[in-house]
């Protein structure tokens, strides 16, 4: 059925209401489950827009690298511990859990054509209406974008 099965997690609750499906699909089909966390430096880059003065800029750069650095070891290890979640309850992992930077949806679908991946479950926020509109869905995205099956669980 299914042998390479990607969860995207923010290290949210609602992105891990994907994993007891993820878990349930991967022990009944002996697949291995791939996990990633995007993190954005939008709002890091947006805190930099607008500064005239050159010693500032650098000092809010280096505040922003930091940031983003310190939000990479959060992701590391909450990966590493929802993997050796998944692993003490029989299901196989992929062991190099993949924190990346960027868009969301692009870095998903781009990690899912390169690891030859033939299942994304992932789960909505459940926004809708403007907030949607204004904020989009990384999770509608990916849907259009995916060239496999999308299995979205929902947030309530």
């Amino acid at each position: 059925m299914f042998t390479q099965i990607l969860v995207p997690l923010d290290g949210s609750e609602l992105a891990g209401k994907a994993l007891p499906g993820a878990q349930e699909l991967g022990r009944t089909s002996n697949a291995t489950i791939h996990l990633i966390q995007v993190v954005s430096r939008q709002p890091e880059l947006e805190a930099v827009r607008g500064t005239d003065s050159t010693q500032i800029a650098e000092y809010q750069i280096d505040a922003a690298r930091q940031l983003v650095e310190g939000r990479i070891t959060q992701a590391k290890a909450y990966l590493e511990q929802t993997g050796s979640t998944l692993r003490s309850a029989g299901v196989e992992t992929n062991p190099e859990y993949t924190v990346d930077e960027g868009d969301a949806a692009e870095r998903i679908v781009d990690y899912a054509k390169a690891h030859s991946i033939d299942l994304v479950v992932m789960s909505t926020h459940g926004y809708g209406g403007v907030r949607r509109l204004l904020l989009g869905s990384v999770t509608d995205r990916v849907i259009r974008s995916c060239h496999v099956p999308v299995l979205v669980v929902p947030c309530s």
